[in-house]
């Protein structure tokens, strides 16, 4: 099942709790993002790299038109990065834009970039929480790291995700989407110059325990916890994130709690009309066979 098939979830509810979606224009450049955002640090107790781990800076985007960003700034030591509460539901996605700026050179464990979701508990670093984060390393390539325990060294998987490397100076789109209940996360990551779709699939999580996915903040942050720090930071730039926390069942168009023939037909409908608010599921501009299908996917899921 690929990625696109938990982002209907988001497409046919009508109503979106806790939206965030945030193009970091409103902040004075040099200062913090606001808002929702906090620092990193102030998620760790006693950090070894203090804030501000994280500042706006005026940068170009992947078209080379000016935009404002928020950076990850050079400091060596734990997490640097943005943290901002949401609602906690079912099914929620996660995108932003992200730039790999600098490599740090400090020892692995290492994460030169990492985007997704927490869990807040009361752990003395937001490292230990139960979380899901699409990370990159040395290795130039993305994972999917998902901690499905509450403190250091619990229950965890690390997904790969595909083969190819990224680039220094180049906006990558990433999107994470999860369903709390099952524990399928759908990624998919794209090269936001050339257009290219450089992975685009679900990872399953094999023994989910939904109580340490109560997924109720998103952050973008870096690391360098391995035994040598080293002598450079890693750096990192964020810009257009949107999360969506979308709660109830998606195949249920007339809001009754079930997903049975009236709604069928009502997509049937929307379908045949080419209402594009519900049966364009891949958000292409059309309603053709993929939204069809992409449809029957969600109703044979049920509530």
């Amino acid at each position: 099942m690929r990625s696109r098939a938990i982002g209907v979830l988001m497409l046919l509810t009508t109503v979106a709790l806790g939206d965030v979606s945030d193009d970091f224009e409103g902040y004075d450049v040099g200062g913090p993002a606001l808002g929702i955002w906090q620092d990193a640090a102030s998620w760790i107790d006693n950090p070894t790299n203090p804030a501000p781990t994280a500042l706006v800076v005026e940068t170009t985007d992947a078209m080379g038109n000016l935009t404002q960003a928020v950076q990850i700034q050079d400091g060596i030591g734990s997490s640097g990065g943005i943290i901002g509460r949401v609602n906690s539901t079912t099914v929620q996605r996660f995108e932003t834009d992200l730039r790999l700026d600098q490599l740090g050179n400090g020892s692995q464990p290492n994460w030169a970039a990492a985007t997704g979701f927490l869990q807040e508990t009361d752990q003395p670093d937001f490292n230990w929480m139960p979380q899901a984060f699409v990370y990159t390393n040395a290795s130039r390539r993305f994972r999917l790291f998902v901690q499905n325990a509450d403190g250091q060294g619990g229950q965890s998987r690390d997904f790969g995700l595909g083969a190819f490397t990224w680039s220094f100076d180049t906006w990558y789109r990433i999107v994470l989407e999860v369903d709390t209940e099952s524990g399928v996360f759908g990624v998919s990551i794209t090269d936001l110059e050339t257009a290219d779709v450089l992975f685009d699939q679900t990872r399953t999580y094999s023994g989910w325990n939904r109580e340490y996915g109560q997924y109720d903040a998103i952050s973008i942050n870096d690391g360098e916890y391995g035994s040598n720090p080293g002598t450079i930071g890693n750096m990192a730039s964020i810009d257009n994130v949107v999360h969506v926390a979308t709660p109830g069942c998606a195949a249920d168009l007339d809001g009754d709690n079930d997903a049975d023939a009236d709604d069928f037909f009502a997509y049937l409908d929307a379908f045949a009309n080419g209402d594009f608010g519900v049966c364009d599921i891949d958000l292409d501009g059309d309603c053709d066979a993929d939204d069809f299908f992409g449809y029957l996917d969600l109703f044979a899921r049920g509530c």
